[in-house]
């Protein structure tokens, strides 16, 4: 039987955090550790968020900033089985941190040990 891997689910908002959150999914996608799915498609496409919810294993709901558009997207999806976090969770400021590798990696390494 396979086992489902890591998948990731990211807010691409139009701050720093939201950025944080992008590029996190993006290098774990890369890098062959998760899947990453997109984040629209969840709330326009009921089909879409049905097939997910049998295919999905592990999920990471990465959100920019407390307002979770992200997490709440997902809810309103149907999907409530996910590891939420928040780029601000580590000590990134909206609108005030640079987006730094350190930073990134640390997000990672984080969730690579959920």
């Amino acid at each position: 039987m396979e086992t489902k891997r890591l998948t990731v689910v990211s807010c691409s908002g139009a701050s720093n955090t939201g950025k944080y959150s992008d590029v996190v999914a993006r290098q774990l996608m890369q890098s062959g550790e998760a899947k990453m799915l997109c984040l629209a498609r969840f709330s326009i496409d009921k089909q879409f968020a049905e097939k997910s919810k049998t295919e999905i294993g592990k999920l990471v709901v990465l959100d920019g900033c407390p307002i979770n558009c992200a997490e709440l997207i997902m809810k309103q999806a149907g999907i409530t089985d996910f590891v939420h976090l928040n780029t601000t969770d580590f000590d990134i400021k909206k609108g005030v941190t640079p987006v730094t590798d350190e930073k990134i990696n640390e997000i990672i390494d984080h969730i690579k040990r959920l």
